[in-house]
């Protein structure tokens, strides 16, 4: 019987704690539509860090329309720089609804959207590392929001935001150059960045903790032996 009741409170924790990680990476490929009544929540600073070796790149929080509609904007800029092998030629931008090139139809076109760019000069591949400090919102109405990457032929170019509070880890990337232009879009939950430093961890060591307990107190007759304590101090006084 305490085995049997053993197994069954572990199953009904797994199944807990799996759908509590497993919300972030649910449904890849969502059809996106604008929110009718959109939520937007101001996050807490992040650090933008792009290392790269290709000779440009971007991340956008932002539609290829320029309409925020993937539930992600840039609210503000706080700082921005490099930190590894700026040159005196390297370019970094960050900002709401900068201008960029694209291509439709053979053409060129100029679209514009929040993003946090640099660009090295053609054929540029020395490796640099770049940050911006930005204030973003978020749409919570959405389940799931979107962020572009774009980046040159070659390379390799990653993507990470961090908290600026903790440094945990909200969300990284890695594009790999494939002799062509990439955009990419990345599809994640609006909810790491109302819980940064790292909280999967914490969930994971708070169920482990709960099961262990739960053993414990099933498998030992831990309330028969208070009882036999209380009726051992009880039998000299009759």
């Amino acid at each position: 019987m305490k085995v049997a009741s053993v197994f069954l409170v572990l199953v009904l924790l797994l199944v807990c704690a799996s759908g509590t990680l497993a919300s972030p990476f649910l449904s890849r490929t969502p059809s996106f539509v604008a929110a009718q009544n959109p939520d937007w929540r101001e996050v807490e600073p992040v650090r933008v860090i792009i290392d790269s070796t290709a000779d440009w790149g971007r991340i956008m929080f932002d539609d290829l329309n320029g309409t925020n509609a993937n539930g992600i904007r840039i609210r503000a800029v706080v700082d921005s720089g490099w930190t590894i092998g700026k040159d005196v030629d390297d370019v970094l931008n960050a900002g709401r609804k900068m201008p960029w090139p694209d291509t439709e139809y053979d053409h060129i076109i100029i679209r514009k959207g929040d993003m946090v760019a640099f660009f090295k000069g053609l054929r540029d591949f020395h490796y640099t590392e770049a940050y911006a400090v930005l204030v973003l919102d978020v749409d919570t109405s959405l389940p799931q929001i979107y962020l572009w990457l774009m980046m040159g032929g070659n390379g390799t170019t990653t993507y990470e935001i961090v908290s600026q509070a903790n440094g945990g880890t909200i969300w990284r990337d890695v594009l790999v150059g494939n002799g062509e232009t990439q955009q990419v879009r990345r599809v994640l939950t609006p909810q790491p960045f109302f819980r940064t430093g790292r909280t999967e961890n914490v969930v994971v060591v708070s169920w482990l903790a709960i099961v262990l307990v739960l053993i414990v107190v099933l498998n030992f007759p831990v309330f028969e032996a208070l009882s036999r304590i209380v009726r051992r101090r009880r039998t000299p006084e009759e």
